[in-house]
């Protein structure tokens, strides 16, 4: 054989195999997703970039001389493709999402750091599945001196890869920013969203793309929204919040369900009992909206914060109610609690949860999101009140340490007189805490900053962390009379879930085995983990209960997201806990426990609005009298009122499910699955033909404003700073 015949066999094998390899890396890694669809338009997309990245490999490497260099380089970018894509799988399988190359690398130190073992575990468990993943990389070894050609081949002959790679290229691109999925290739842009519909390598692609020229956004025009107006007015609204002063700290929130004092009844005179009265007229209550949007909107050159202006303006506020106020001047202890579920409450085994959970605000149709951002989207979530989501190199949480946030409850309660303080039993500096939480006004303290505490094994106890900590600001109230606010991050409830994986696990396996013989031991576990979270919730209600303050005092706690470790690679353990036949990608999978509770309520009160971590921080705003404009939060008030059952409406109650293939929801009206394009009203309610149409249009506008708040340090634009605060803001 010539050498040019050797030549043009060896370019042939080179055109072959690096299509083919970053096909075979890019399908594997779509096949092996159980929360994503594969045969679906966005198998179309992913194949174009693939081959198209393939031929751009095969230009690269034919082009590279000498030979020797282009097979070096050619073996360490099929080692490197090898471990991102098992990374990636494994981020997936574990975590439930894909994480961007830039945000992977930040972590990597924090990871290794303080979930080795996790890791070293979850690389074991799907060694089968990293082994398929090689599959290139071992082919390119065996046959690299065909795919790389001894002999050089003509550097007129290689440009020609190029018109592969340009074609394809160019239909990929075309079809990506035409077709049904244009908003996640631009405006939209995540890494999360984009893997499945694009493919992974593409996905980086954009995301470098998107760091350096900034991601495209879409267009805001202004006039689009007419300004809402209402007869009440701020001074209204500021006179209708309760003067904490006025109550007496025996009776201080009055009665949850808003009964009239039977005191109060039994004083009337008999006179005046049998004088006949009218019904007294329903009472009217102010509006939560602070902001004169009407202003800002005629005084704003910048045309990006005029329309936000515009958008924020035209919705309606929700309205106070019956429990504005009722807990003014209490203390609030807050705790974002690990893989919390409504299956970790049980009434014997977690007795004070039991208690926390049924003798307070009694939340029946409660979600926790998944967010795609694992706990530090859910701690986002229910601390801001405003939906969390990946930014350019980072997330929401990450983007707000340059922004002012005075709607977090630190800022918030702080400046209504609070002692804030957070605390954090892991790595203080893990997901950026040590810049996030100071910056939402607290003083912050985790393991290596302050925080002083015995660590024994991973995960480190959460009854160990308020015993060590909670006595500074009960004895800090006694000697001040200050209230204080207390935020907690849990972590004991932490995967993974085995008698020598979860140290807080191993410490109550045989009252676990007793209490759950029939349950799996991964089940068995996870609920051994939050037995440890009880008994740090009953020393709190202990040391409260001595120190004489439990009654002025509130604890609030949601999750940061289901156990969704509890679902492995072909087992569902989560499944099987709840008794429930639905997956990652159900409605129902996400339905938690959140818990507001305050010993001085007489009685429970239901609650069967649906709500989800969003509505927790304005919702805890007007419990506590708190000023504020409802319109900046993406959640609600829960008990505010004004809306209609059937109606969409940016008052109504409304639950926000991401899932694969668009957004599930919640509202008073029904539930929507997306995956089956399905409205299911609830009993007695009929919505017009639009009700879906409106609502998803609702969710996309809430979405995309609460990226631009965060992107647009949007509060500083509307909300007066502190004179402390100004000048570091700047």
């Amino acid at each position: 054989m010539s050498n040019t015949d050797e030549s043009r066999g060896s370019y042939l094998a080179s055109l072959l195999f690096y299509p083919l390899a970053i096909c075979f890396l890019e399908l594997l890694l779509k096949g092996l997703d159980q929360y994503n669809t594969f045969l679906d338009i966005s198998l179309l997309p992913t194949v174009l970039f693939s081959l198209a990245t393939g031929f751009l490999l095969a230009f690269v490497f034919l082009l590279i001389k000498p030979v020797v260099l282009s097979r070096i380089l050619s073996g360490i970018t099929m080692f490197a493709l090898w471990l991102i894509f098992c990374v990636e799988f494994d981020c997936n399988v574990f975590y439930k999402i894909y994480y961007g190359i830039v945000y992977s690398l930040q972590m990597t130190g924090s990871v290794m750091g303080d979930f080795s073992a996790n890791v070293w575990d979850v690389a074991l468990k799907y060694i089968g599945y990293e082994i398929l993943f090689a599959v290139p990389m071992i082919i390119y070894f065996i046959f690299m001196k065909k795919i790389i050609p001894p002999k050089s081949v003509s550097r007129k002959k290689t440009p020609f890869v190029l018109i592969p790679f340009v074609g394809l290229f160019a239909a990929a691109v075309l079809f990506s920013r035409l077709g049904p999925n244009a908003d996640v290739y631009t405006y939209s842009f995540t890494v999360p969203t984009s893997v499945p519909k694009i493919g992974l390598l593409n996905s980086f692609r954009l995301e470098l793309t998107y760091m350096a020229l900034g991601t495209p956004e879409e267009k805001l025009e202004s006039g689009e929204y007419v300004l809402w107006t209402d007869q009440n007015t701020t001074s209204e609204i500021a006179s209708a919040v309760p003067d904490s002063s006025e109550m007496s700290s025996e009776n201080d929130g009055g009665t949850a369900g808003g009964k009239e004092d039977p005191d109060e009844k039994e004083g009337n005179s008999e006179e005046n009992s049998e004088i006949p009265s009218e019904p007294e007229p329903p009472k009217e209550y102010a509006y939560n909206a602070t902001v004169d949007f009407a202003s800002l909107i005629e005084n704003e050159t910048n045309g990006k914060l005029k329309s936000m202006h515009e958008y924020f303006g035209s919705i309606e506020p929700t309205k106070q109610n019956e429990y504005t106020g009722i807990f003014a001047g209490k203390n609030l202890v807050f705790l974002t609690a690990e893989a919390f579920s409504p299956y970790a409450v049980d009434k014997d085994f977690t007795p004070t949860l039991y208690k926390l959970a049924n003798e307070g605000f009694v939340f029946t149709d409660y979600y926790q999101p998944s967010w795609s951002l694992s706990t530090t989207g859910g701690e986002f979530s229910n601390l801001t009140g405003i939906i969390p989501m990946w930014m350019e190199g980072g997330n929401s949480f990450i983007a707000s340490i340059r922004d002012y946030m005075p709607y977090a409850p630190g800022n918030m309660f702080g400046a209504a007189g609070y002692r804030c303080r957070a605390y954090h039993n892991s790595g203080y500096s893990y997901y950026d805490r040590d810049k996030t939480h100071p910056n939402l006004g607290y003083d912050y303290k985790g393991i290596g900053n302050g925080l002083k505490m015995e660590l024994g094994g991973w995960p480190y106890s959460d009854y160990l962390m308020i015993e060590a900590t909670i006595d500074e600001a009960i004895e800090e109230q006694k000697e001040t009379g200050q209230p204080f606010h207390t935020y907690y991050m849990t972590v004991s409830g932490h995967c993974n879930y085995g008698w020598g994986a979860n140290a807080q696990s191993g410490k109550h396996k045989e009252e676990a085995k007793e209490a759950f013989p029939d349950e799996p031991t991964v089940v068995q576990a996870y609920k051994a983990a939050n037995k440890e979270l009880d008994l740090a919730l009953e020393y709190l209600v202990d040391k409260l209960d001595e120190a004489g303050i439990l009654d002025d005092t509130v604890i609030v706690m949601g999750a940061d997201h289901y156990p969704y470790a509890m679902v492995e690679q072909g087992t569902d353990y989560y499944k099987i806990m709840s008794g429930i036949d639905d997956t990652p990608n159900s409605i129902s999978r996400y339905q938690n426990t959140l818990i507001i509770y305050c010993s001085a309520m007489e009685e429970p009160v239901i609650v069967d609005t649906p709500c989800s971590s969003i509505d927790i921080m304005p919702t805890l705003a007007n419990l506590f009298g708190m000023e504020y404009d409802s319109r900046l939060y993406s959640g609600r008030d829960i008990f505010a009122t004004n809306y209609e059952a059937d109606k969409a409406s940016y008052t109504m109650p409304l639950v926000i499910v991401p899932v694969s293939g668009g957004y599930s929801f919640v509202t008073a009206a029904g539930q929507y699955d997306v995956r089956t394009r399905e409205f299911t009203p609830n009993e007695g309610i009929t919505v017009d033909d639009e009700y879906v149409e409106e609502v998803q249009q609702i969710i996309s506008e809430k979405w995309k404003y609460a990226r631009l708040i965060i992107a647009n340090n949007y509060y500083k634009a509307v909300i007066p700073m502190p004179e402390k605060e100004t000048e570091s803001k700047k």
